[in-house]
This record gives C-alpha cells, structure tokens and sequence, in this order.
C-alpha cells in the first residue's frame, strides 16, 4: 500500500486544467454530453469483424479523428505511437486549459503517464519469424534489429513503408513521458505507470503525492491506450474477460453490475489533468476545477483476473483513500465505479461498497462509464477522473446504460441509468486491475 501522508501542513491539490480524446469525441465536455444523453462510442469494428474476434465490437478512436490528432501533434513531440498520438492530444489540451505558460522550465514541474506497453502485431511477429532459427532455437536478434534499421519494406499489398525503423521507440511508453516533459519544460519528475487496469488512477495519485508533500508545484497527469489490436483483443478474448455478442447490438453489450454481464468492452483513448498545489493555482489567478482530496494504492495477489468475491481487499482500498482525505463514508455523494462488466469484477465492487457504505449504499449514486466508452485500461481511471471533475462541476451524475436488473450482490446499489441533477461534494473513483492492483482516488469540489 502506498504509505500515508498525514493531514495537516500537506498542500492542497487542486485541477486546473483536463483533456481528453474518446472515439470520435476530442474534448471532456463533449464526451460527458454524449454520455449524459445516453450516448455511447461502443461500435462494430470492421477489423475484429474481419479477424474473426466472436465480439467484434470495441470503443475504438475514429480513424480520421486519429490521423487528425497525428497531423496535428508538433515537430517537437517526436516519433509518436498509438496511444502517444492520443496521450500528446489530451495531455496538451489540459495543458492549454490550465492556463499555465507553454513551458515551466523548472524542477517542480512533473509528468505522469499510465501506458501499458503495446505489444507486436501479426506482421511484425511475420519479420520477426525470419530471424528466427528453429533447429537451434535461437533468435539473430542483431538481424531483426539491422532488418528495423535498413529502408522500409513493402507491405503486404506492396505499399512502401512496411516496418517502421521507429517502432520500438513509438511502443515504449516512456517516449512519451519525456517528450510531454520535455515540451512543456516539466522534468522534475517523470513516471510511466503500467499498473494494468489502475494506471490511469495510480499516475494521477502519484502525483498528487509529490505536490501534496511540497516536492512539485504542477503535474501533468494521465493516461493513454490503444489496444484494440488483433494481439491485445485475442489475448483479452483468451482469458474470458471480453464480452461476447450474444446478438446484442454493439451498444447493449456492455452492462456493468446487470445480472446478465458477460465481460467488457475494450476501448482506446486518452485523459490528462493538470493537478497543482492551491497555493501555486490562487498565486497565478487561476480558475480551480476540482481537488484530489484522497488517494491509495493497495496491491493484492488473489488471482490474475478477479479479487476476493467478499469485496474486502478493494473495501480495504477505498477505506483507506478514505483515511487519506480525512472523510468518512457519509461524506461522499457519489461513485464512480470501476464497473468493467465482467462477472467477477462486479461482485467483488459491489460487496466492497456494501462492506464500506453499508445500509447507505442503497442511496449513494453509482455511476459505471465502461457502460458507454468500453474499457481503455490504463487509460480508464484517468477518464473517469476527468468526467468525475466534470459531474462536481455541473452537478450532474452520469448513467450507467444497459443495466436492467441486478443479480444478488449487485442488488441494494443506486445504479444511476440516467441523467441525474445532484449535489456533490465528492466523489469516489475507483479503478482495480488486473493483477490485483488497486486504486481509488477521491475528488471534491474547489471549495
């Protein structure tokens, strides 16, 4: 667990700034409109429809919105993968909404990225296999890499360009770590999180952590995936954490904490927020969004892809961020849920707010965003921040699509289903990941 930092002469954190890109949607206010309309980005995708994937639907980006955003992205950003074309999109619009100068250039500025590292795809696995001595079992590593460096290879419908001699550099996740930094002249801490599911929330904890004790005055913090690959989507499908059709319409088969959920929805996209210290935010005039009031990080090793069904290791998670902000259950107005969908993650969720809130929990409004924007892993809990900042913001909670009846421990919850006007002063979001590890921050209004 991470360890506590107690109240009292800590600094304050504070929003001042959010971005984000989801689907066809390149802005935080756009998407939470979507959403609050009963919106969604879950979409057929023609590849995994072409590749034969028994659920061939994803929370994919558009693809002319992704050339867009690539076009878009400066000189100065560098060889840009995937996600780093999503990260750069979201973390510079949080930037530029911050109000803060282009760059900082000083030590007590820092970055926090959550990226799960890409993995190679059917054509580079192909050039790979040429190097590849089976007799001997051994691989010309050398080869391969001189074979990356040299000119381009025609592609298979004989296209230049083929392999990309860059590629390693565009799926290391820390590429774009430093290159955020570097830009906005924010290299006094760097981090790139790659705790599954709760990277997103561990990367903005982390830095909430460091302005909190007085080691960084600004931090830009976030997440960024782009998985619906061939590779990640087999693999996910592998291990029976995605959703099968079941002749549901795109939209309708994403269901969190509904009795008849079979899995979640993989989704690409990226969130940043621009976390300060309130003293810094007040000193340059800024406009205060939001603040982390709380944070914990809880590693457990139950089992790789579900918890203990009592709920009592992610209870132990969101009674310590908690104890972190200096609340009680009662002072919280709503949860944002990790809500993936699948069997295992939903009761495990559910019991552990039963477990915390007790007889409250069939009145605290619970609010599952993976219903409309899939799962996009490392990136989810920075998402679901930012639409927590906005929900504080508008006071206005989100709906959960598609749930229609609970099973018996999803029962006894306020499962929000749609737009709903609320008072809120704080929110508890919640991301727990694969692996067992655990995150849960808590967010308040400016105040």
């Amino acid at each position: 667990m991470t360890p506590l930092i107690p109240n009292g002469a800590e600094h304050e954190v504070v929003v001042t700034g959010i971005g984000l890109v989801a689907g066809q949607l390149t802005d935080p206010e756009a998407l939470f409109d979507h959403i609050a309309e009963g919106g969604t980005l879950i979409t057929e995708h023609p590849l995994h429809k072409e590749w034969g994937v028994p659920c061939a639907v994803s929370a994919h980006i558009d693809p002319q919105v992704r050339q867009a955003l690539a076009d878009a992205a400066p000189e100065e950003a560098g060889p840009l993968g995937s996600a780093g074309v999503l990260a750069w999109h979201a973390a510079a619009q949080a930037w530029e909404r911050s109000g803060l100068p282009r760059r900082l250039d000083t030590e007590r500025g820092g970055v926090f990225l959550a990226c799960n590292r890409m993995v190679m795809e059917p054509a580079e696995l192909t050039s790979l296999a040429a190097h590849v001595d089976h007799e001997a079992g051994a691989l010309d590593l050398d080869g391969y890499l001189e074979h990356l460096d040299g000119p381009a290879a025609p592609d298979a419908a004989g296209a230049a360009g083929g392999l990309d001699p860059q590629r390693y550099e565009k799926i290391q996740p820390d590429s774009a770590t430093a290159a955020l930094a570097d830009y906005f002249g924010a290299a006094g801490v760097l981090e790139t999180h790659a705790d599954a599911c709760a990277a997103g929330g561990m990367a903005i904890g982390s830095a909430y952590r460091y302005i909190r004790s007085g080691t960084l005055d600004v931090a830009l913090a976030g997440g960024a995936e782009s998985l619906t690959t061939l590779t990640a989507v087999t693999a996910f499908y592998g291990v029976g954490a995605l959703a099968p059709a079941q002749g549901r319409e795109p939209a309708q088969i994403s269901r969190p904490f509904d009795k008849d959920r079979s899995g979640f929805v993989i989704g690409d996209g990226a969130a940043f927020l621009v976390l300060e210290s309130r003293a810094h935010a007040e000193a340059r005039g800024a406009r205060i969004l939001a603040k982390v009031a709380g944070y914990a990080g809880v590693t457990e090793a139950v089992k790789m892809t579900s918890s203990t069904r009592d709920g009592s290791d992610y209870a132990e998670c969101i009674r310590a961020a908690l104890g972190d902000a200096g609340l009680a259950p009662e002072d919280i107005d709503h949860i944002n849920a990790h809500g993936t969908s699948t069997e295992a993650n939903d009761t495990c969720e559910a019991a552990a707010l039963h477990t915390v809130f007790g007889a409250r929990a069939a009145t605290l409004p619970v609010t599952g965003n993976k219903s409309a924007m899939g799962h996009s892993l490392a990136n989810s809990g920075a998402a679901e921040a930012v639409l927590s900042v906005l929900s504080l913001e508008r006071q206005t909670l989100l709906p959960t699509l598609n749930f229609a009846e609970p099973d018996e421990v999803t029962s006894g919850l306020d499962i929000v289903t749609e737009r709903r006007p609320a008072r809120v002063t704080a929110v508890l979001s919640n991301s727990f990941g694969f692996g067992g590890q655990n995150c849960s921050l808590i967010l308040a209004e400016a105040g």
